[in-house]
C-alpha cells in the first residue's frame, strides 16, 4: 500500500474529511473569538470528600512526557516516545482508572485504557482523584479518575535533545495552538540497532460563547516500533502505527455534549495487518444545588453511543445512567452517592471526613469492552461477559492511607491452547473398540474469571523543598510492583531552579507472556530552570541520569540517558 499517508515534520493540508472539518472549525472559532465574550476556560473544580488528590500541570517545559506529570502513578513502558503509556491506580490495572477529557469520557471502547503515549504535553491541567468514583464517572472508574482540561495560555516554546527530538509550540491567542514533535530514537529491542522515528502533530480550540465553553483537541501521529508480524506471519520489526484522534466538547453550568473518536493502523511494510477505530458520542445533564454553606446536592443524567470497528467487523452499543450525589459538612463531611444505570450497572458510594481521618467505602463497574465481548478473528466472542465489580475500602490520615479493592466477576484474557482429547469409536460388527487421540484448539477468549483483591499502604509527604512517596501493593496482576518510592527535591535559588526526582519500582509482577520475573525499576533525572525579565525561561532536562540500562519487559529495554533543552517564552 504505497499510497498510504505518511506523518512527517512538514505541514501538510490534507484534505480528508476529518481534516476539513477541523479547518473549518478553526474558520468558525476565529469568527467567533473576535467578539469580546471569547475567555480562556480553567478545569472545572470537583468537590471531593474522604479521597485524595492531585492536580497538576503538564508543562512541556518540565517534562518530556505527558504521563510524567502524573507521577508516582504511572507504570514504565516496552518502548519509546509514542508507545504505549498507561496510569495504574491503587494496584489495579490501566482499565481500572477512568479518564475523562473536557467532561467527555476518553477511554476507547475497544479496550477500555485511555494511552498517553500519544499525548503531546501542551499545558494541559489535569486532576487525578483516588478511589471508587462510578457513582459520579461510571464504567472504569474503580480505583481512580482523572479528568484531563485542555487550556492555552499565549506562549512559544522550543525544544531540542538527543535522539533528534525536536518539540515546538505556538499559541499566539488563548484560544488556539499547534504543537509539533518529531523523535528519531534508538530501538528498545535488544536484538534491533535500527532507528524508530515518531511524529506528533496537535491543534486545540477552547474559547467562550455567551454561557457555553467549546473545546476541540487534535492528534495526527506515527509511530515505528519493532517485533511485529508480516503477511507470511514471520517476524520483522519494519512496523508502524499510524494514528488520529480528536475530542469535541461543548460544556456550561447545566450539560456536557461531546465526542472522543481515535483511528489506528498498523503496518508491516506496505501491508496493513490490524486497523480500529473507536468513538463515543456522550451527554450529560445535571447541575449541584448548594441548599446551604453546608450542603450540596449533585444530581444527574447521562447517555452515550460506543463504536468500535475493525477491518471486518464493526460493533456498538448504548449506555444510560443516573446519579445522586450529597455532600454534607456537619461536625464531619459526609459523602453519599448512588448511581443506577442499565445493565445493571449500579454504584454506591460513603464517605466521611475529619480533619486529617478520612474514610471512604463504594462499589464501582466496569463494562467489558466491546472487543472484549464481540471478539475478532483471532480472539473468541463471549456474548456472555458480564461487567466487572468491585469494591473499594479506603482509611487514612493525614498523609497516611490504607487501601483494599476487592474485585468479582473480574474480566481476564486466557491465551489460546491446543488441548489432546481422547476419542472412543467401536465397531458395530466386530466390537473392536478403536482409541484416537485429537489436537483440539482453544482460541483465546475473555471469561470473567472469579474473584482477586489488591491491598496497599500509601504514605506521600513533603518537606519543605523534599517530597517523599512510599507506596507497598500486595497484588497479583500482571506488572504492578509491590514497592514502589520516590524521592524529589526541588528548590528555588532566586531565578534559579533545580530538581532531582528518583523513582523505584520493585517486585513487579509479571504478565502472561513476561516469564518468573521482572527486573527492578529504577530512574534518577534532573532538571534546572532558568528565569530570565520578559516572562522567558531556558529549561535544561536529564533523564536516566546514570544512564541505567534495565530490561523492562522480556526482549524490551529501558531508553538511556535522555537530554532536553527547552526555551519557553509566555505573555
Amino acid at each position: 500500500m504505497s499510497n498510504r499517508s505518511k506523518i512527517d515534520w512538514n505541514f501538510h493540508i490534507n484534505f480528508s474529511p476529518m481534516y476539513a472539518a477541523f479547518v473549518w472549525m478553526i474558520l468558525f472559532s476565529i469568527a467567533v473569538c473576535l467578539s469580546p465574550q471569547a475567555q480562556a476556560e480553567e478545569i472545572e473544580e470537583v468537590v471531593v470528600v474522604a479521597q485524595q488528590t492531585k492536580t497538576v500541570k503538564a508543562d512541556p517545559l518540565k517534562e518530556n512526557s505527558f504521563i510524567q506529570a502524573l507521577l508516582p502513578g504511572h507504570t514504565w513502558t516496552a518502548g519509546g516516545q509514542g508507545a504505549f503509556q498507561g496510569y495504574n491506580e491503587r494496584g489495579a490495572q490501566t482499565v481500572h482508572t477512568a479518564v475523562y477529557r473536557n467532561g467527555i469520557p476518553a477511554n476507547l471502547p475497544g479496550t477500555a485504557w485511555y494511552d498517553f503515549g500519544t499525548e503531546l504535553v501542551t499545558g494541559q491541567k489535569v486532576k487525578i482523584i483516588s478511589g471508587a468514583n462510578s457513582v459520579v464517572y461510571g464504567s472504569g472508574s474503580i480505583a481512580g479518575t482523572i479528568l484531563i482540561k485542555d487550556i492555552i495560555e499565549k506562549s512559544a516554546t522550543a525544544s531540542i535533545g538527543t535522539q533528534s527530538n525536536r518539540y515546538v509550540s505556538i499559541a499566539p491567542t488563548n484560544w488556539f495552538q499547534y504543537t509539533a514533535m518529531e523523535i528519531n530514537q534508538d530501538s528498545v529491542r535488544n536484538d534491533n540497532e535500527e532507528k524508530d522515528l515518531y511524529t506528533n502533530r496537535n491543534a486545540k480550540l477552547n474559547f467562550d460563547v455567551q454561557d457555553f465553553t467549546i473545546t476541540m483537541n487534535y492528534t495526527d501521529y506515527r509511530y515505528d516500533y519493532d517485533n511485529c508480524y508480516d503477511s507470511m506471519f514471520e517476524a520483522s520489526n519494519d512496523c508502524e502505527q499510524d494514528g488520529e484522534k480528536y475530542n469535541v466538547a461543548i460544556n456550561n453550568e447545566f450539560f456536557t455534549i461531546g465526542r472522543t473518536h481515535d483511528k489506528a493502523e498498523y503496518y508491516t511494510g506496505d501491508w496493513i495487518s490490524y486497523a480500529n477505530e473507536s468513538s463515543t458520542d456522550y451527554l450529560r445533564i445535571g447541575d449541584q444545588l448548594n441548599l446551604s454553606n453546608k450542603l450540596q446536592v449533585g444530581y444527574g443524567v447521562d447517555a452515550s453511543h460506543e463504536q468500535y470497528e475493525t477491518l471486518t467487523d464493526d460493533y456498538n452499543r448504548d449506555n444510560y445512567g443516573a446519579y445522586l450525589n450529597i455532600n454534607a459538612d456537619f461536625a464531619m463531611k459526609y459523602n453519599f452517592g448512588f448511581r443506577v444505570g442499565n445493565e445493571d450497572q449500579n454504584a454506591l458510594r460513603f464517605g466521611l471526613e475529619s480533619g486529617p481521618f478520612f474514610l471512604n467505602v463504594g462499589n464501582s463497574y466496569r463494562r467489558p469492552t466491546l472487543y472484549e465481548v464481540n471478539g475478532d478473528g483471532y480472539v473468541d466472542a463471549n456474548l456472555d461477559l458480564l461487567p466487572e465489580e468491585a469494591i473499594g475500602y479506603e482509611i487514612g490520615f493525614g498523609v497516611l492511607s490504607l487501601f483494599r479493592y476487592e474485585f468479582e466477576q473480574a474480566i481476564e484474557y486466557t491465551p489460546g491452547f491446543y488441548e489432546e482429547i481422547t476419542i472412543s469409536e467401536t465397531d458395530p460388527e466386530t466390537g473392536e473398540v478403536t482409541i484416537t487421540t485429537e489436537q483440539i484448539w482453544n482460541a483465546p477468549k475473555y471469561y470473567n474469571t472469579g474473584a482477586y483483591e489488591t491491598t496497599g499502604l500509601r504514605y506521600a509527604q513533603t518537606f519543605g523543598a523534599f517530597g517523599l512517596m512510599l507506596k507497598v501493593t500486595d497484588s497479583d496482576q500482571a506488572r504492578v510492583p509491590k514497592y514502589v518510592g520516590v524521592f524529589s527535591w526541588d528548590q528555588d535559588f532566586g531565578s534559579h531552579n533545580f530538581n532531582i526526582t528518583y523513582r523505584g519500582q520493585f517486585e513487579r509482577q509479571p504478565g502472561i507472556y513476561d516469564g518468573d520475573e521482572l527486573e527492578d525499576l529504577q530512574n534518577l533525572s534532573f532538571r534546572y530552570i532558568k528565569t530570565f525579565a520578559n516572562d522567558l525561561e531556558l529549561a535544561l532536562r536529564v533523564d536516566n541520569v546514570l544512564d541505567e540500562e534495565v530490561e523492562v519487559l522480556p526482549g524490551y529495554n529501558n531508553r538511556g540517558r535522555q537530554f532536553m533543552l527547552t526555551i519557553q517564552r509566555k505573555w
